[in-house]
C-alpha cells in the first residue's frame, strides 16, 4: 500500500471518528441546553444545596465507574455554569476527572477548567501534565482538544509548557491539530507577545499559509492579522497558492481570502483579469459576506480603469440585486447601503431597475427610508414620472409612519431640484399635499418648497406656490418649516408677488418670544429684507422687533443678530442694504449634498461599517483612548507581570492607601472637585485624550469641508505677558489637548493643537500668541455645535498658566 493511500485511509478514519464523537458531544450539549431551558422556566435552583450535591456526586466512586451517570453530572455542572451560577467551588473535584478516556467527559471538563482557570490558577497548574500528555495522545481529536484548552487557560506562567506543544502541533500530521496550534499562537500573543516574536512564530505562520488544509491557511491569516501590526504581508507566491485552492474554501474562508487579496497589487491588467475570472463564479454564492468581499475586490482592482470599472458595476449588479431581494430586512439594509454608494458613483447602471426599490408594505421603517433615498438617486428623465407617482402614493398611504411620509415628500423635492424636467410635476404633487390638512405633511412640504425656490428663483414659481402656502401657514408647527415660510416672506415679499407679506410677518413679530430661536433669527433677517423692499409698511414693525429681540437674553444668537442689524442700520442705511440684500448667485448645488471627494474617501472603506454609518472609520473608531488622561486598565493583564513587579506594586499600593485616607478626610465638595470622573464646571465640553495624529492627517482634516465650514475665530489676552511654549503645551496636555506643531522663533508664536470630544469628534486649534499676551485662536471641528463653548473652555484652561 502506498504512503498516500495510507494517509488517505488514516484521514478517513479520523474524519469518521470525529463525526461520531461530534454527534455524541452534540447530543450531550443538547441535553445541557434542555437543562438550561427547563431551569429557566422554573425558579433558579438553591445554590448551596445544588453545589453541595454536585460535590458529593463528583466524589462518589460509583458515579466514576458509571460513564453514563458521570456524563449526566458533568452536564449539570456545565448547565449551571452556563446559567451564570458560580460553580468554582467544584474546581478541585472537576480536575480530578481529567484522566478519563471518555472524550465527551474530557471535553466538558476542559471547558469548565478553561472557564475558571484564572480564578484558580494554582489548582489549574495541576492539570498541566495531563493536558501536555493529551497533546501527545494517539488520537488527533484528543491532541487538538488538549492544545486548544491549554492555550485557553490564559495563565502566563504556563507559557514555558505551551510553547513546545504549539511547535509540535504546527508540525502535526493531522490538520485538526494544526488548526488548533495556529489559533493557539494568537492566544499566546495575548498573554506573552514578546515570546511570539522571540520564538519566531510570526515567520512560522507565513509557512502555515502554504499548508494543504484550507482551514489551517485561513487560521494562519487571521493569526497574522492579530500579531502583526500591519497585518499579513502579501506576496505573489502566497496569492497564487491561495487562488489555487479556491474550490476547497468554505464561505467564511472565501471571505477571508478575498479580503486578503485587497492587499495584493497585480503587476499588470492581465493579472487583474485572471484573478477576477477565477473569482467570478463565486458571485453566484448566496452568502452576502462572500459576495460583498468579492465586490469590494473587483471595485478596488478596477478603480484606475474607468471603462472596465463601469463594466464591473454591470457584472456586480445582478448578484447584488438578487441578494438584496432575498435577504432579511437587516441584511437587505446593509446591502442597500452599499448599493446606494455604488449608485452615487454610477447611477446609469442601476436606473433601469428602479422598481426593485419600491417600498413593500411589510418593510421596516429604516429600510423604507433608505429605499426612498435610492429612488431619488435613480431618477432621470425616463423614469421620473413613475417614481414621482410612486412617491406621491407613499405620502398619502396611511400605513406609512410620519417619518416615511416626510422622507417621501423630501425625495420629491430632491428630484425636482435634480431633474429640471420634473419640476412642474413635482410642484403639482407638492401643492396637493398642502391641501391634505395633515400637519406633518404641510410642514414638510413647506420645507421642500423652500429648497425648490432656492434653486429656481423664478417669479412664476413664486406666484404658483406662495398663495397656497400662505393659506395654510397657521397650521405649521415645526420650527424648520416655520423658518422656511418666514424665509419666503423675506425673499419674495415684493408687493407684486406677495402683497400680504408684511402683515403676515407682523403676526410673527407680535408673538416673537414664543418661537424657537431658529425661527426668531429668521424673523429678524426677513424683517430687514422686507424693510428694504417695503419700508413704509415695515418701519414700526421693525422698531418693535428690535426692542423685543435686543431684550431677548434666552439665546445669544438672537440677541447678537438683533444688535448687529440695529447698529448696521444706525451706521449707514445704504451699507446695511448692500449687506442684507446682496445679489445671490444661481444655485447649482446645495452645500448639504455630499461632495465627490467625500464619496471617494469612503470608497477605500467599502464593505465596512463606514458605508453603513456614512462616515470614515476615524470618526467612530478610536484605539487606546485615555479618558481624562488615565489609561483604561486592561482586564487581561497577566499574572506574571504582577509577580515580576511585586515589590514596586506593593509600595504603590501602600501609597495609594495613604492617598485614599487623605482623600476621605477632605470635605465632600473638595473630593467632588478632585474626582477625575467629574468634569469641572468650567469645562462644559467633555474631552478625552485623542489618538495620535500624523501631520498629514492633521492637515487633511484641517482642509476638509466639514472642518472648514465649522471654523470659529476667538480672541483673548494674558494679563501679565506671554508664557513659554513649554508651559502652554504642558498645561494643555494635562487637559487632554495635544500639540501637533509649534513655531516660537518668529512673531507671533504659532501653535497647532488638537483634542477629541467624548463623542469622538476632533477639534483642531490654530493659536497665535503675540508678544504683548494677545491670543487669537481658530477652532475647527467635525461637530461645529460644540466650538463656541469649547473656545470658552480653552481660554479658561490657558488663563490658568502662571506667567
Amino acid at each position: 500500500m502506498s504512503a498516500s493511500s495510507t494517509l488517505k485511509n488514516l484521514g478517513d478514519s479520523i474524519s469518521l471518528g470525529a463525526s461520531q464523537i461530534g454527534s455524541s458531544i452534540s447530543k450531550t450539549m443538547s441535553s445541557v441546553g434542555s437543562l438550561i431551558k427547563t431551569t429557566k422556566t422554573t425558579n433558579l435552583p438553591d445554590k448551596k444545596g445544588e453545589i453541595q450535591e454536585l460535590k458529593q456526586l463528583l466524589s462518589d466512586p460509583t458515579i466514576d465507574n458509571d460513564q453514563t451517570k458521570k456524563r449526566e453530572v458533568l452536564q449539570r455542572v456545565i448547565g449551571f455554569t452556563t446559567m451564570g451560577l458560580d460553580t468554582s467551588k467544584l474546581f478541585d473535584r472537576m480536575i480530578m476527572g481529567v484522566n478519563t478516556k471518555d472524550i465527551v467527559q474530557k471535553k466538558m471538563i476542559y471547558q469548565y477548567i478553561t472557564h475558571y482557570a484564572r480564578q484558580n490558577a494554582d489548582l489549574a497548574i495541576l492539570v498541566i501534565n495531563t493536558l501536555a500528555r493529551d497533546c501527545r495522545d494517539e488520537s488527533p481529536i484528543v491532541r487538538g482538544l488538549a492544545l486548544r484548552s491549554l492555550s485557553s487557560l490564559r495563565i502566563s506562567k504556563l507559557t514555558e509548557h505551551l510553547v513546545p506543544l504549539i511547535k509540535e502541533g504546527l508540525n502535526d500530521p493531522s490538520p485538526y491539530v494544526r488548526r488548533a496550534a495556529v489559533v493557539s499562537v494568537s492566544k499566546l500573543f495575548k498573554i506573552a507577545p514578546q515570546i511570539v516574536k522571540v520564538e519566531k512564530f510570526d515567520d512560522r505562520m507565513y509557512d502555515m499559509i502554504q499548508d494543504k488544509d484550507a482551514q489551517v491557511i485561513v487560521n494562519a491569516i487571521r493569526t497574522l492579522n492579530e500579531i502583526e501590526e500591519s497585518g499579513v504581508i502579501v506576496s505573489k507566491k502566497m496569492v497564487y497558492h491561495l487562488l489555487n485552492k479556491l474550490s476547497e474554501y468554505t464561505e467564511w474562508q472565501l471571505t477571508e481570502v478575498a479580503s486578503l487579496l485587497l492587499k495584493y497589487k497585480p503587476e499588470s491588467n492581465d493579472e487583474i483579469f485572471d484573478i477576477m475570472n477565477l473569482l467570478d463564479d463565486k458571485l453566484e454564492i448566496s452568502n452576502a459576506s462572500v459576495v460583498m468581499s468579492i465586490t469590494n475586490l473587483f471595485l478596488h482592482y478596477t478603480q484606475n480603469m474607468p471603462k472596465n470599472h463601469v463594466r464591473v458595476y454591470g457584472r456586480l449588479r445582478d448578484p447584488l440585486l438578487l441578494l438584496f431581494a432575498t435577504s432579511s430586512p437587516e441584511l437587505a439594509y446593509t446591502i442597500l447601503q452599499h448599493l446606494k454608494f455604488m449608485m452615487a458613483r454610477s447611477p446609469q447602471v442601476f436606473q433601469p431597475y428602479f422598481k426593485d426599490f419600491y417600498i413593500k408594505y411589510n418593510d421596516p421603517s429604516y429600510l423604507k427610508e433608505l429605499k426612498l433615498e435610492v429612488l431619488t438617486l435613480l431618477a432621470n428623465e425616463k423614469n421620473v414620472q413613475e417614481i414621482m407617482s410612486e412617491l406621491s402614493y407613499y405620502v398619502s398611504l396611511g400605513d406609512n409612519s410620519i417619518s416615511t411620509s416626510k422622507k417621501a415628500i423630501r425625495a420629491l423635492g430632491e428630484i425636482a431640484v435634480k431633474v429640471s424636467y420634473a419640476t412642474d410635476e413635482s410642484l403639482t404633487h407638492l401643492l396637493e399635499f398642502l391641501d391634505t390638512g395633515i400637519v406633518h405633511i404641510i410642514s414638510e412640504t413647506t420645507i421642500v418648497l423652500k429648497d425648490i425656490l432656492r434653486k429656481y428663483n423664478d417669479v412664476e414659481f413664486c406666484k404658483v406656490c406662495l398663495p397656497s402656502i400662505t393659506r395654510h401657514w397657521r397650521t405649521i408647527e415645526d420650527p424648520e418649516a416655520l423658518s422656511s415660510f418666514v424665509w419666503m416672506l423675506g425673499e419674495f415679499g415684493k408687493d407684486t408677488i406677495l402683497p400680504a407679506a408684511p402683515y403676515i410677518l407682523e403676526n410673527f413679530i407680535d408673538n416673537f418670544s414664543t418661537y424657537h430661536y431658529s425661527v426668531r433669527n429668521q424673523i429678524l433677517t426677513s424683517a430687514m429684507k422686507l424693510f428694504f423692499l417695503r419700508a413704509p409698511e415695515m418701519v414700526s414693525m421693525l422698531g418693535r422687533l428690535f426692542e423685543a429681540a435686543v431684550n431677548d437674553t434666552s439665546h445669544a444668537d438672537v440677541h447678537d443678530r438683533a444688535l448687529f442689524y440695529y447698529r448696521l442700520l444706525s451706521a449707514n442705511v445704504d451699507l446695511a442694504k448692500s449687506v442684507v440684500m446682496t445679489k445671490k448667485d444661481i444655485v447649482t448645488k446645495f452645500a448639504e449634498e455630499e461632495s465627490v471627494e467625500f464619496r471617494d474617501r469612503l470608497f477605500s472603506e467599502f464593505n465596512t461599517l463606514s458605508i453603513i454609518y456614512g462616515k470614515p472609520s476615524e470618526r467612530f473608531i478610536v484605539k487606546d483612548v485615555e479618558v481624562l488622561g488615565q489609561a483604561i486598565d486592561d482586564e487581561d493583564s497577566d499574572d506574571e507581570g504582577d509577580m515580576q513587579h511585586g515589590e514596586t506594586a506593593g509600595e504603590e499600593e501602600v501609597e495609594e492607601e495613604e492617598e485614599e485616607e487623605e482623600e476621605m478626610k477632605k470635605p465632600n465638595e473638595e473630593r467632588l472637585l478632585d474626582d477625575d470622573l467629574d468634569y469641572e464646571d468650567t469645562n462644559n465640553v467633555p474631552i478625552v485624550m485623542p489618538p495620535s495624529l500624523t501631520p498629514a492627517e492633521y492637515q487633511q482634516k484641517w482642509k476638509s469641508a466639514d472642518f472648514v465650514n465649522s471654523a470659529r475665530l476667538y480672541s483673548f489676552s494674558f494679563n501679565e505677558g506671554r508664557p513659554s511654549a513649554t508651559e502652554i503645551e504642558e498645561k494643555l496636555r494635562e487637559n487632554n489637548i495635544l500639540t501637533m506643531a509649534s513655531n516660537v522663533k518668529n512673531e507671533p508664536h504659532m501653535f497647532y493643537f488638537y483634542t477629541q470630544t467624548s463623542d469622538l469628534h476632533y477639534i483642531l486649534i490654530e493659536c497665535k500668541i503675540f508678544h504683548d499676551g494677545k491670543v487669537t485662536a481658530t477652532f475647527r471641528s467635525s461637530d461645529a455645535s460644540k466650538l463656541q463653548q469649547f473656545a470658552v473652555d480653552f481660554e479658561f484652561i490657558v488663563s490658568e498658566i502662571q506667567v
